[in-house]
Formats: C-alpha cells, structure tokens, sequence
C-alpha cells in the first residue's frame, strides 16, 4: 500500500531550555560513530524539519513497540526486572531478547543487536522518531504514561549495560546526553582520602575478602552526585555519602544515569499530553496509528511469546466442574469473581463481561454457560425465570456470536483488564493485584486462600512495582508448586490452560528456563 509522504513535526516543549536540536541537517554531526555503534539517544529534543513516509512512520513505531512489548514478556516471564536481576540472569535476559526479536526487526535493529549493525546517522535518526511516536501514541493517560516510560527505561538500562566501561564513561562525557553538568569524576586524592568509606559500602554490597576488595578498589571509577539523584543507592547504603553528596562507583552510575533519564522522559511526556490534542488535528491517518498501537500494546504485536489461544480445549467443561476448577486453575481475579456469584447468586455489568467470556474461553459451551447463570440467578437466587429470560438469555448468547452481529467474542486479556475501569461499590471486576489496595490483597490471600507469608510479601512487592502480571505469575508458581515457570501470564484464559496442562499432565513447557 503506498502512501504519500507527511510531515512529522514537534514543536519544542519549553522554548527556555536551550538544548541541541536534532533535525536530518545536524544529526551526522552527533558522535554517534565514537561509541562502537552503540549511541543512545537522550530524548530530550524533538525530531524537527524531518518529513516522512506514514508507511514509515507506522513501521518504526510497531518495530519499537515490539521491542517495548518483548522486553515486558521475556521479564514477566523470569519474574523480574533488569535492575534487580543477577548478572547471570542479565545474560539470560539478553539471549532471549536476541532470540525473540531475531528476523523481527528491520529499521531498529541495531538497538538490540549493537554488535552486529553500525549505528548510522539514519540508525539514530529512526530511533529518536520511533521513541516519540510512541510517546505522542502513550501520553493520553496516567496508566499508558506509566507503561510506556517503565519500559523505556528498561531498554535503555539494556542498551547502557551492554556498553564497556570506557564506552560508558564516554556517554557521560558526551554533552549531548545533557548529564555532564550533574556529577564530578572524584580523583585519585579525594578517592584515597575517603578510601576506608568507600570500602565499607563495598563490602555493604556483599565484597568481603580483603584481597579481592584491595583489587578492586584499585580499579575503580568514583562519580560524586548530589544524593538526591540516586535515592535506590541511599536506599540500600549501596554509596558512600558525605556533605550531600553521595560517590558512587562506575558499577553503579547506571543508577544515576537512569533517576535522570526517568526525570525527562516524565517531564517531556507530561508535556506530550498538553499537546496531543493539537497532534490529532495534523492528519487523521496519524490518529488512526496512534490509536492502533495503544490497542496493539493491550493484544499483542504479532510477536511469537505464548499467548491464550481459543483452540487449545483440552478438556470438556460443564458448570458442575467450575466449582473445584475455580479452587485449582482459575487466575485469582475470575477466582474471586466465580466466589462472588456463588455467594451472591448475581454479578453486576462488568463482573458478568469479565466472567462470561473467560468461561467461554476455558471451553464451556453456550448451553452449559446458560445452565450456570441460570442456576445462579434463578434456582440458587432470588430472580423469577421471566427476568432472566428479559434481561440475559440475549447477553449470554450475543457472548457466544450467536445473536447480533453474530462475532465470537475474545476474553479480555491481563492489560485490558487491568485498563478498564476500576470497580466501584458491590462490584468485583477488575485485577486483584492492581484494583485491591494492599491490606485487602494481603487478607484475602492469607485468609481465602492460605498464601504463606513469603509468597503473600513476595507478590504486595510486585504490586507496589506496578508489576501486576508477574505477581499474578507468582501466585501460580505457588498454587501449582513450580519455580520459575517457563511461561509469563498475560492473559486469564492463558493461566487456565497452562494450569490444565500441568494439573492433567498434557504436555508444556516445565523448563526453569523459558522457551520462546
């Protein structure tokens, strides 16, 4: 399909900072070449005077939300982040990265595979476009805002950390980065005068021999930053502090690099948002890709990582089975909602939606479906046959495709789940692990469900991380009694089935590490 070339323009968010301005004119002039091929933009100019294809412009953004995408998969999936994974891990977490955007990637694919292709002025010209296209595409509200600036963080923690020291240092020393003027390199006399500080918060970190600690001390590269710039640091007595100031050591700067990385890119998107309206009146085909890819991040962007897939029945379902199934494979949010209907014998609007397609998605036919809600809302409630026939034999069957526009309807995934609006009073919709506040969600899993205490503080961390998948991923891990369980949950009907497969003995997936 052809289209005609438009022009891609962003004013500038604060005309009083002056700061270089990327456009096609200047960007060769950018060192982009000095750090092996692997320059990462700062993102804090816009891509001005440049015009583009919309064909183009659609296919750098979907490369970049993909790359967004994997990354939250491939670490859902080994139930962490970059910033807490051991290096071993890293190196896990970078092999299947590699793996799962092989051959996916055209224009960006040097962002993930340095070593393998030259960052061109082109290379950073595509990347600095792609990041504020999905900038303008996530800046609408606060949950897009949050998704999208924690996931370029951690594409940029592992774009830094697969640079070298030197390459590293000369990014901090590279002007364009807009960092400089925010650390000192502390040199050889103030690092001796403070050498038995600086050692204490190494052997803090977990350097106890004496030999290795002298070895490394030796080394080592101090940076001296305000304490306020590195507040996970202070927080785990990670650094040495004195007079405001906290030194830090070139094995950690990533956290400095990254607090002010975060601090732009929240402050540019909060910008964004101000302007997006006005973006919107530019051209109606670009409204259309924004809006294709904020639907793109909820469903998935073609991308080979497991995912629910309606044909995969392994069993026949009936409502008589739902009872114990719901105590055995159910995610806990159509656990919750299944505990409700049989104890209220009703479920309002959203409840019912939520509830009714992930039923039809774990396999239970229209006629078995309509034999539960009857048997709830009738025989075990308090509604007359009449009323039931009015108000949800229609819903029920439109469900199913069988009235209407007769379209099959897909069970709602974890993101559009977790998207929707929350539940108000007498309502039980939503995503536990996000909707309940944390005193709720700690007594209803220790009480309700007999989660022991470790697990319980294990998934209120991901919680208070916003990391409500794998939360959900660790409360399977403990309900089925497995330990880094090579999938990540991202949809409801998916948690079923993979529980089904271990409960029923079909064959998956039981490897520690994932497959892809």
């Amino acid at each position: 399909m052809e289209y005609r070339t438009t022009r891609f323009s962003l004013p500038t968010s604060s005309p009083s900072l002056k700061k270089p301005i990327i456009n096609s004119s200047n960007l060769t002039s950018l060192s982009i070449n000095s750090f092996n091929s692997s320059y990462i933009p700062y993102y804090d100019t816009y891509p001005e005077n440049l015009t583009i294809s919309l064909e183009l412009f659609q296919s750098l953004s979907i490369e970049r939300l993909k790359i967004l995408k994997t990354i939250e998969q491939v670490l859902t999936r080994l139930n962490t982040t970059l910033s807490t994974a051991p290096t071993n891990k890293k190196d896990e977490i970078e092999k299947l990265l590699r793996k799962e955007l092989k051959d996916k990637l055209n224009y960006l694919k040097f962002m993930i595979f340095p070593s393998f292709t030259g960052a061109s002025s082109a290379d950073l010209q595509n990347d600095i476009i792609s990041h504020y296209i999905l900038r303008l595409a996530f800046c609408p509200t606060e949950e897009e805002r949050r998704w999208f600036i924690t996931y370029e963080l951690e594409l940029f923690r592992y774009r830094f950390q697969v640079l070298t020291k030197s390459e590293q240092l000369n990014y901090l020393n590279d002007s364009s980065s807009n960092i400089k003027q925010f650390y000192e390199l502390v040199t050889d006399e103030e690092k001796k005068h403070y050498k038995d500080s600086l050692i204490s918060s190494m052997i803090i970190k977990g350097l106890v021999n004496t030999t290795t600690i002298a070895k490394s001390f030796e080394t080592i590269t101090y940076f001296r930053v305000r304490f306020q710039h590195v507040p996970d640091l202070v927080r785990k007595r990670s650094c040495f502090l004195a007079h405001g100031y906290a030194y830090v050591s070139d094995n950690d700067i990533i956290s400095f690099v990254l607090q002010h990385f975060r601090m732009n890119i929240s402050y540019q998107m909060t910008c964004s948002s101000k302007k997006y309206e006005s973006m919107q009146q530019i051209d109606t085909r670009i409204e259309l890709i924004l809006k294709m890819l904020r639907k793109k991040r909820i469903h998935g962007t073609h991308t080979t990582m497991t995912a629910f897939n309606e044909t995969e029945q392994t069993e026949t379902i009936t409502f008589e089975m739902l009872n114990g199934l719901s105590k055995r494979s159910f995610p806990l949010c159509m656990r919750y909602l299944h505990e409700q209907m049989i104890q209220q014998h009703h479920l309002k609007h959203l409840g019912r939606l939520q509830y009714r397609l992930f039923l039809k998605g774990i396999g239970l036919s229209l006629d078995e479906c309509m034999k539960f809600f009857r048997h709830e809302f009738v025989t075990n409630g308090s509604m007359n046959p009449a009323q039931f026939e009015r108000e949800h034999v229609y819903n029920i069957r439109h469900a199913y495709g069988q009235e209407g526009k007769h379209t099959s309807y897909t069970p709602y995934s974890c993101m559009k789940i977790i998207q929707d609006p929350p539940p108000g009073v007498n309502e039980h919709h939503g995503c536990p692990y996000k909707h309940w506040d944390s005193a709720t969600l700690k007594h209803r899993l220790a009480k309700d469900y007999d989660i022991n205490e470790e697990t319980i503080n294990d998934i209120l961390d991901k919680t208070k991380q916003h990391h409500y998948q794998i939360a959900c991923q660790i409360y399977f891990e403990y309900q089925h009694k497995v330990k880094n369980y090579g999938v990540g949950i991202n949809h409801p009907n998916q948690y079923f089935h993979e529980s089904r497969k271990l409960l029923t003995g079909a064959t998956t997936n039981q490897n520690n590490t994932p497959q892809i």
